[in-house]
């Protein structure tokens, strides 16, 4: 029994006979006529009766009848379904990201692929560290990843996002002595305040910021709250400075001398992406190409 003959069987009842269904599935008498006798002689009853001027179905026939139509609905949802989010209609995606990528430069990403496709659904994971964003993509609770440093192994494709500047970031009193750039020795003297998984990463940006991480007088799991440190003047802390001048406007921002830059890239196991994974990573690439253009 399959998808085709049930619908056969549903017109049959539905039209009244094996003429008029024939008619209206444009297929022959003689095709239907057999294909309802071979469900017949599969499931071993009788679901026609056939006395009368119309074809209606027996007991076990209506009995048929209704899981048919179930079945029926359900795969034509499914089909749906399918088609919806194979266009983009509908559909999930999970990005894993450490939270100090996850304004810059995720943010732009998924409000553009929203904008184009209001109909998907985005779920960012936090990762911690770019160890733990390889996770979660390796482990296929995460489809794609924002990671600041580069794959670990084979078997990975990569998109690069570009870099972005880290500043120092301080409230203006905290910042009013302090030169523009100013020289990262200088900088180990001052009172900072860290998100200790910032430092764990394998980046060069992390080893970097250790360096000068002299005198920590804060260190908070929760970035909001170090923000507010900042902004009470407790500290001054790093950040890129797209993602500062989106979420701390109040605050002052000195480049470091040396500059430092933060790599970022968009990641996932080479294997075949849903079409909101490919979607994403076309953005990412600068294209914005529907499905069927691939």
């Amino acid at each position: 029994m399959d998808l085709r003959t049930l619908r056969y069987f549903v017109a049959v009842v539905d039209e009244g006979g094996i003429t008029q269904a024939a008619r209206v599935l444009f297929v022959s008498q003689p095709s239907l006529s057999l294909a309802m006798r071979r469900l017949e002689d599969e499931l071993g009853v009788r679901l026609l009766d056939r006395s009368g001027r119309r074809a209606r179905p027996t007991a076990d026939g209506a009995r048929l009848l209704g899981l048919a139509r179930q079945v029926i609905a359900e795969a034509d949802g499914a089909r749906e379904r399918v088609r919806q989010v194979a266009g983009l209609e509908v559909g999930r995606l999970v990005v894993a990201t450490s939270t100090t990528l996850a304004v810059h430069p995720l943010t732009p990403l998924v409000a553009a692929l929203r904008g184009r496709r209001p109909g998907l659904e985005i779920h960012v994971r936090d990762a911690g560290t770019a160890a733990g964003t390889f996770d979660l993509v390796r482990s296929g609770e995460a489809e794609l990843g924002v990671a600041d440093v580069l794959p670990p192994d084979a078997g990975w494709g990569r998109c690069d996002l570009g870099a972005e500047e880290i500043v120092l970031v301080a409230s203006p009193e905290f910042a009013a002595g302090l030169p523009e750039p100013v020289a990262r020795a200088r900088v180990a003297g001052l009172d900072l305040g860290v998100v200790p998984s910032d430092l764990d990463s394998a980046s060069a940006t992390a080893t970097a910021v250790a360096s000068m991480a002299g005198r920590v007088r804060a260190r908070c799991a929760h970035r909001a709250m170090l923000w507010e440190l900042v902004r009470d003047g407790t500290v001054a802390t790093f950040v890129g400075r797209d993602t500062a001048e989106a979420v701390m406007p109040w605050a002052s921002l000195r480049s470091l001398d040396p500059p430092l830059w933060r790599d970022a890239h968009l990641v996932w196991r080479e294997q075949a992406l849903s079409p909101a994974g490919a979607a994403l990573v076309d953005l990412a690439r600068g294209r914005d190409e529907s499905p069927g253009d691939r």
